[in-house]
């Protein structure tokens, strides 16, 4: 084999990261470029799938321009893309609609239909899952009732990485990890489930077809080259959604390994060869890349988000300050917390800024500070947000193991692994050690470079993925310090019981 580089691709929330790596998972270069969300009105965030698509095009060309790689060289491409988001578009595969962002919660009503009567046991019985109103299956039903004429000229429901690939290829498909995220999908045949779309009233021919997720989708076309900088020609393996991607490019591909990913959101996952779920309050049950196994993951909404609106919302001095030291705020949060002891002086942080999943499924609740007092500062507030986040962690690694998982280190990658203190904290409340991975943010683009070399024939299987991935350092957890958190987080959780029914009283106010 000549060809030596992978051209992968990390299409997040709130930019796009291209890498080019060798095929053995050695960086070569990365790019990164931003993009936007849009708040049309309350509830309601959308994207622009063509300002998507024209970043992944200017990264592409970016990255091998910077890189020095001749594109000729490159084997081939792959993407992984967030997850959860709702696109209709026509028979051309124009959209019809901004792109529905999986932070968008107008479909509450929606999902609350949905959890009544039988529906939510059946749903769980032909595809593992129960959406909430951040899912996609909500959004669909929401377009199909407030925006009849664009679900008339509905050919396809797309999510992100849908989009990509057909701008890519002209091909239609999703890989068998975006379909599951739909909560249409039979986990166990890996296709549609006709039971859940009839259920429904959802046309199953409107679901795009599913394949494996190291299958060869098509090539790169003379339109895509020209906007790319890729050879016309060039193999796209089908890639995954994020989830699973951070799975694999955690190193965590084999049976029974966990992973950590603090990002804007942040989830624990696990690798399993059988499924299993809770049928009353399920965590993510979604395939997995390689293509006998799933991913079980719990997750929360806003983890490394949390601390993203702490730094937006109330800190912009510190901010403006760090930047005139040519500092990132960031760095002088860790200072802040640092000078805190743990737990905060009793001040707990509810991470709920934008309802919560696992463990809970639960849109409506919200976030807060309890126990503030006026001698707490801007540092017990920033290791609050952090501690908050842990907390939170624990419950769902807690929830993992009362579904059978059994897992003592976990690999952690994403932004929050920069930290010097948050993932301390994170071991020392959840009681787990953590392995901090080589390439903690690339390891979404690396998930896609190895899928891309998986489907390419490089290496015969996922599992052999984990050998590549390197460990950059491990954190224990501290036995004086999970003492001190062990009764903060008997009383977190005591604090959202209490507040469940005030949450959905004021969610009706008004």
């Amino acid at each position: 084999m000549t060809k030596q580089y992978i051209l992968a691709h990390d299409t997040g929330t709130g930019g796009d990261k291209a890498v080019i790596t060798d095929i053995h998972g050695k960086v070569i270069h990365s790019v990164y470029q931003s993009y936007g969300l849009s708040y049309p009105r309350a509830d309601w965030v959308e994207q622009d799938p063509d300002e998507l698509w024209r970043t992944v095009a200017a990264t592409s060309k970016q990255v091998i321009q910077e890189s020095g790689v001749d594109a000729a060289e490159i084997l081939g491409v792959g993407i992984s893309a967030q997850m959860f988001n709702t696109l209709p578009v026509d028979e051309r595969c124009r959209p019809l609609t901004p792109m529905l962002s999986w932070l968008d919660t107008r479909s509450v009503p929606q999902a609350d239909r949905l959890m009544e009567g039988d529906t939510p046991s059946r749903l769980f019985q032909y595809t593992g899952n129960i959406p909430t109103a951040k899912d996609v299956i909500p959004k669909i039903l929401w377009l199909k009732e407030q925006q009849p004429e664009s679900w008339k000229r509905t050919a396809y429901l797309f999510d992100c990485k849908e989009y990509l690939i057909y701008k890519l290829t002209g091909r239609v498909a999703t890989d068998w990890v975006g379909a599951s995220a739909y909560f249409l999908f039979d986990p166990h045949r890996k296709v549609w489930s006709e039971e859940a779309c009839r259920l429904l009233g959802i046309e199953l021919d409107k679901l795009p077809p599913a394949y494996p997720c190291t299958q060869i989708i098509g090539e790169i076309t003379e339109q895509a080259a020209q906007e790319t900088g890729l050879r016309a020609g060039t193999p796209v393996v089908n890639g995954a959604g994020d989830v699973s991607a951070a799975q694999s490019g955690a190193g965590a591909n084999q049976d029974g390994k966990a992973h950590l990913c603090i990002g804007t959101a942040t989830w624990v996952g696990i690798s399993a060869s059988t499924f299993r779920n809770d049928p009353e309050k399920p965590m993510w049950g979604l395939s997995h890349i390689h293509p006998k196994k799933w991913v079980i993951a719990g997750e929360m909404e806003t983890g490394g988000g949390a601390l993203m609106w702490f730094r937006d919302a109330l800190c912009q001095d510190e901010v403006l300050r760090a930047e005139a030291q040519g500092l990132s705020s960031y760095t002088l949060f860790n200072q802040g917390a640092a000078a805190v002891p743990p737990g905060s002086d009793k001040l707990i942080f509810l991470p709920w800024l934008s309802g919560e999943r696992a463990p809970v499924l639960d849109h409506y609740a919200r976030g807060g500070f309890i126990g503030l007092s006026m001698g707490h500062t801007k540092g017990h507030f920033t290791r609050a947000v952090m501690e908050g986040v842990a907390f939170h962690i624990r419950w769902i690694c807690e929830a993992l193991q009362r579904l059978g998982f059994e897992f003592d280190a976990i690999n952690a990658i994403g932004g929050g692994c920069k930290s010097e203190i948050w993932p301390q904290i994170i071991s020392d409340i959840i009681g787990h050690p953590l392995r901090i991975v080589e390439y903690p943010l690339e390891a979404g683009a690396m998930a896609a470079a190895f899928t891309v070399a998986v489907g390419m024939g490089v290496y015969g299987s996922m599992d052999e993925i984990d050998a590549l991935i390197g460990i950059r350092k491990v954190i224990e957890p501290d036995p004086a310090f999970q003492r001190r958190y062990q009764d903060l987080y008997h009383e977190y959780r005591e604090i959202y019981s209490s507040l469940v029914p005030i949450y959905r009283r004021l969610y009706e106010v008004g």
